[in-house]
């Protein structure tokens, strides 16, 4: 059976990541047809940098979903409050 590490990320690429989700967003409710290279060149990161953190359009797509659901459970928790 592989084994699954779990990698702690850098903290440039925490932030490249950060910054490509908020350039995303904001990307994709102007134009949900823009392209990834669109994106990465908003976001001031390469095209490799992009796909390393989200392979597919559709990964992309789902962690900016994932994120919005977090802050919106975040909002909601009793704990946080």
């Amino acid at each position: 059976m592989a084994e699954h590490r779990t990698v702690a990320m850098r903290a440039d690429a925490l932030l490249n990541r950060e910054r490509i989700l908020v350039v995303a967003y904001a990307a994709f409710a102007d134009d949900p047809r823009v392209s990834l290279n669109a994106i990465a060149k908003l976001a001031g990161v390469g095209a490799g940098t992009l796909y390393r953190h989200f392979p597919t359009r559709e990964d992309l797509i789902l962690a900016m979903y994932r994120q919005e659901i977090q802050s919106l459970v975040q909002e909601d928790s009793p704990l946080i409050k």
